[in-house]
């Protein structure tokens, strides 16, 4: 089996590195926005490095640190080079972090939130949250709940192909196959992600990655924002801003931190 971290990097932009939808929304945010901006999970940068070459001061934190050296690899290929100082890409973990500055704009895309498995998790990554973010500052928060439909058809999905895709970088053809075993109990959804990748020789590199995802409704997510001292100031079900309904592919929250910076004292902190 292949050492995932060496090529788990390339193969996750080869799955998700086209994805765009998003970014036309991640710069209008941006785009109301004075201060620098701050992407948790950062990832290999698919979001963080248009968004510097655009102009904007982006910082972004991975747990990877193969993640973060495919984004830096990726920032000196671009056409187009962020200035100097635009893009600092950090080792860090969303739960607790601590970056000595404040932002304009924090975002979690791409369904990084799903990563957090215990609303113990998610309450300590939404602290960090608040603390960082500068009053009117926004917090953006993108899930993805039909990831999760799974559970409408039983406890687990066996085996199935993704996609088959040719990486630029060799000519290689990869097949990717997913499996699904859903744990309503805990409302963790764990999933094995299987990339068998036809070198040039005839043989097969199989990688394997194992991912865990929480799932978490509408209402859990307006909650631990109000008990985090954010306001929520829109609820999307998709990034052309429609509004979000049971069939939304997306479930995006965009919350603010009072202007005045002083957090809202929940109804059982003020008895």
């Amino acid at each position: 089996m292949a050492d995932i971290h060496a090529d788990l990097p390339e193969l996750f932009d080869l799955d998700c590195g086209d994805f765009a939808d998003d970014l036309s929304f991640y710069e209008s945010l941006a785009r109301r926005s004075e201060g620098p901006v701050l992407e948790l999970g950062v990832g290999t940068g698919r979001v963080a490095i248009p968004l510097a070459r655009a102009g904007w001061e982006v910082w972004g934190i991975d747990l990877s640190e193969a993640m973060l050296a495919r984004a830096r690899y990726k920032t000196g290929q671009a056409l187009v080079l962020p200035r100097e100082g635009r893009l600092h890409l950090l080792p860090g973990d969303m739960r607790d972090f601590e970056l000595g500055r404040r932002f304009d704009l924090i975002f979690a895309g791409l369904g990084t939130f799903h990563h957090l498995l215990t609303p113990d998790d998610q309450r300590s990554c939404l602290r960090c949250v608040r603390r960082h973010l500068a009053p009117g500052g926004l917090f953006v928060c993108d899930l993805r709940p039909l990831l999760f439909s799974a559970w409408e058809r039983g406890a687990s999905v066996p085996l199935l192909h993704d996609w088959t895709r040719v990486l630029p970088s060799t000519g290689e053809t990869v097949a990717k196959l997913r499996s699904v075993r859903a744990d309503p109990a805990r409302q963790v959804q764990h999933e094995t992600h299987i990339y068998d990748r036809l070198l040039a020789d005839g043989t097969v590199r199989r990688v394997v990655a194992t991912v865990d995802l929480r799932f978490t409704t509408r209402y859990e997510m307006e909650g631990l924002l109000r008990e985090a001292g954010l306001e929520l100031d829109q609820v999307y079900g998709d990034f052309d801003l429609s509004p979000y309904d049971d069939a939304s592919e997306y479930l995006i929250t965009v919350a603010r931190r009072s202007p005045s910076g002083r957090r809202r004292r929940s109804p059982k902190e003020s008895t």
